[in-house]
């Protein structure tokens, strides 16, 4: 089920995807109104006579007109977007190029333009005047000049669009929002608890004895890992399967990805020939979303490494990635992140996995912005701002330890990195203010 979904989205989300279906419905709105137009053809009478065509080589003129025209816009657009990847590529990293490319009104335009263009053509070569017969198929012709006026207006909205696409700001959002939705999506809401997470893998194997090692076969970065699958075949074949590898992690052909372990009472030594995990799993040659909330996170902080570079110095660009940094790992407080055990029906651990951490997430947002930005009060001082707003959150104070570790790290980066007495002392008066929310 899991692999039909992802097989879905990525269909859904590719770039060819919209423009294609868009495409075929302008063929099939072409069909359907040469259709129309010659069971129930219809007669210019009084005003209309001034829109509809009454001759041939008109209405087949203003097709050609309209045709060409979207052929010549489209090449237009065509041009406009490779100027933004170009600057997006070189402003922010060539990891964002997707994010413009698969830009839901980049697609519809693509499409829209070449749809008409196609259905103009169907209509044109459907016109005939010889022979004493005459087909002018005046419906569709007010479609096509409708859809010319429509496009207008529609290539308008994309030089706006695409004005405003490569701002930081606007960017960086999309990314949180994103994000956000993928977080929503993974984690369930937040569930109050007594005791403080941790990782029962270690636990769970103690008792186990290992049977099977099962590598890959190929070399690429996991996208996911179909998890009912799983749980599914390990109970088929009574064993424990422990995933190695987390989706996003990069696997090279030959190193194991699966360990399969067994209980230390069963006689199991070797697996059945039907056992089979290939189709529990997806490597690629790139990251995705898809069960991988650190590659948008790791976006972000990108654009912020970026803009802490000498050769653009921008750090009011690392803040607005500071401050959405900020607002995920504030839903990641209020989410309820899984264990790294699952159960079938019947309570029996089936699947181990290497579980998302809040620590993890903590240091892949934080990390390399505090070391790229180490020699910069400003930048410091706002990651220590914004360790007191998460801590804020942190409501059941599962997190406290792992907060006030990161922020001693802040307040330590700072005071060795600070020229100026006056920088530290303002670090400082930001550390006691974390403090005294605890």
């Amino acid at each position: 089920m899991l692999n039909l979904k992802y097989l879905f989205k990525q269909v859904r989300d590719s770039f060819w995807f919209v423009p294609t279906l868009i495409i075929v419905m302008s063929i099939l709105g072409a069909v359907c109104l040469l259709y129309v137009d010659k069971t129930y053809p219809f007669t210019p009478e009084g005003v209309f006579k001034i829109i509809f065509s009454e001759n041939s080589d008109s209405g087949r003129n203003v097709l050609t007109v309209i045709a060409g025209s979207m052929v010549g816009i489209a090449g237009t657009v065509f041009s406009i977007t490779i100027v933004v990847l170009q600057l997006a590529s070189s402003q922010f990293g060539p990891r964002l190029l997707q994010n413009f490319m698969y830009k839901r009104l980049n697609q519809v335009v693509l499409g829209q333009y070449v749809g008409v263009f196609l259905y103009c053509i169907i209509v044109a070569n459907a016109i005939r005047d010889n022979d004493g017969y005459a087909f002018i198929p005046n419906l569709s012709v007010i479609f096509a000049i409708f859809l010319a006026v429509f496009n207008v207006f529609l290539l308008v909205i994309f030089i706006h669009n695409i004005s405003i696409s490569i701002q930081p700001s606007k960017i960086i959002n999309e990314l949180r929002q994103r994000i956000e939705r993928n977080i929503e999506t993974m984690y369930p809401q937040h569930v109050e608890k007594d005791v403080v997470l941790s990782d029962l893998k270690d636990d769970a194997t103690s008792n186990l004895t290992e049977i099977e090692s099962i590598s890959c076969e190929f070399s690429g970065y996991i996208q996911y890992f179909d998890l009912d699958m799983l749980v599914e075949i390990a109970r088929k074949h009574e064993v424990i399967v422990k995933i190695l590898h987390k989706p996003g992690n990069y696997i090279v052909c030959g190193q194991p990805i699966f360990a399969i372990f067994q209980q230390k009472s069963s006689n199991k030594e070797t697996l059945d020939d039907s056992f089979s995990l290939i189709e529990t799993f997806k490597i690629a040659t790139k990251k995705t979303f898809f069960q991988d909330i650190e590659f948008g996170i790791h976006q972000i902080v990108e654009i912020a490494s970026k803009a802490l570079s000498p050769s653009i110095n921008n750090p009011y660009t690392a803040v607005v990635c500071i401050d959405n940094l900020t607002s995920i790992l504030c839903k990641l407080l209020q989410s309820d992140i899984p264990d790294a055990t699952i159960k079938d029906e019947d309570g029996q651990i089936r699947v181990l996995l290497i579980n998302d951490s809040f620590e993890g997430f903590l240091e892949a947002a934080f990390n390399l912005i505090r070391q790229y930005g180490k020699t910069s009060p400003f930048i410091i001082i706002k990651l220590m701002e914004a360790m007191t707003t998460i801590m804020k959150f942190d409501s059941s104070n599962l997190y406290t330890d792992v907060l006030k570790n990161y922020a001693a790290i802040v307040m330590k980066t700072g005071k060795t990195s600070f020229v100026l007495e006056t920088d530290i002392n303002d670090l400082e008066q930001r550390y006691t203010v974390f403090k005294t929310s605890l």
